[in-house]
């Protein structure tokens, strides 16, 4: 089992952290330990069942001992810079 932080971009965000199966973890971060939900293929950003199982079991952020990985669900901020 590996451990996620959810950030979710809102302004009252909680953090969530959940503990995930390794091969769902595997699927989502391959190499990487911090993910955009958006650069996720399509077909995996709308598996039902596989986010049912992503996000089964929430862990208490007081007793969580590292995090393996980072998952943004928000989209990424577009920044745009005058040159």
């Amino acid at each position: 089992m590996k451990h996620v932080e959810i950030i979710d971009g809102a302004l009252n965000s909680r953090f969530e952290i959940y503990a995930v199966p390794d091969e769902d973890f595997r699927r989502v971060f391959g190499s990487k330990d911090e993910v955009y939900l958006e650069d996720l293929e399509e077909s995996l950003q709308n598996e039902a069942t596989f986010w049912d199982r992503f996000y089964a079991q929430e862990l208490d952020r007081l007793t969580v001992i590292g995090i393996h990985g980072v998952l943004h669900t928000h989209p990424r901020a577009k920044i745009l810079i005058n040159a």
